[in-house]
């Protein structure tokens, strides 16, 4: 037997998560999820897996009888509601860090979980964000409408703000939940805890200023998109091209996204390479 071929069946466990992660994402697009979820749960997959490479976890040969049977246990439980998932069901939401503890569980024994227990946080990451979403979405849509308002006024564009609805040249646009920015911010930090936990940096401090950063970087690219928004909503439902529409719910919403996910990474490389730089200071 190759060595290659022992290390497969004395460690399953990397390939057994790798089989959970790809049904979670499977589940996840089969009943419709929306994009957001579906990317950052690819994102919570990439943390947990390549958390658990780099740490090379060692199994336990001899479990307890009892962990056995508490693993099947929480197995089973997940598996039988499952049963009947549908879509708009929150219950999809906790099936990667449900399946994912049952597994650690039945390979390892409990008190080497609680000892590593980031995996299992970062894949709470997507629950947690999803039950967040709404009290956020309640503090940053009025937020968010004074700041586009305040925004617009400054350069001229005389508008006005009645609630959370945005007035400019007798058109209007109403800022929802969907267009607090919430959900991008929540994206943001998730992605900073996860290269947090992977990479971590030097201190609390330095991790706090990186969530900041995530959060000013992506508040303000979504106060300029619903300024943008404010001004060509004229063009909305036009015949031809309308900047609306594309900045709305097309393509061109997605360039903010990736700006607020791009400056935010870069801050947190810079950030992270401080260590480096530091740590050659002290030799």
């Amino acid at each position: 037997m190759r060595l290659s071929d022992r290390k497969l069946i004395l460690n399953p466990l990397k390939y057994s998560l790798l089989f959970i992660i790809f049904l979670n994402i499977y589940i996840l697009y089969k009943f419709k999820i929306s994009e957001f979820n579906q990317i950052l749960n690819l994102m919570i997959s990439w943390g947990v897996f390549s958390f658990y490479c780099e740490k090379n976890y060692k199994n336990k040969e001899n479990l307890n009888i009892l962990e056995i049977s508490y693993s099947f246990l929480l197995l089973s439980m997940i598996l039988y509601r499952s049963l009947w998932l549908h879509v708009g069901d929150n219950f999809i939401f906790i099936l990667f860090p449900g399946l994912y503890l049952s597994l650690l569980m039945l390979f390892s024994p409990i008190d080497n979980i609680i000892k590593n227990y980031k995996p299992f946080l970062i894949s709470l990451i997507l629950p947690i964000s999803k039950g967040l979403f709404i009290p956020l979405s309640i503090i940053f849509s009025p937020l968010s409408s004074f700041f586009t308002w305040l925004l617009l006024n400054t350069f001229g564009f005389s508008s006005v703000l009645k609630g959370q609805e945005i007035f400019y040249n007798n058109f209007g646009i109403n800022v929802t939940f969907s267009c607090s920015g919430s959900g991008q911010i929540l994206f943001s930090i998730s992605a900073m805890i996860i290269l947090n936990l992977c990479f971590p940096l030097r201190n609390l401090r330095l991790f706090l200023l990186t969530v900041l950063i995530a959060f000013l970087i992506t508040f303000s690219l979504n106060i300029i998109r619903l300024f943008l928004l404010t001004l060509f909503v004229h063009t909305v439902n036009s015949d031809g091209f309308s900047m609306f529409d594309y900045l709305h719910s097309g393509s061109g919403g997605l360039i903010f996204g990736f700006l607020s996910m791009a400056f935010s990474c870069e801050s947190f490389k810079r950030l992270y390479f401080t260590k480096d730089i530091s740590n050659e200071i002290n030799k």
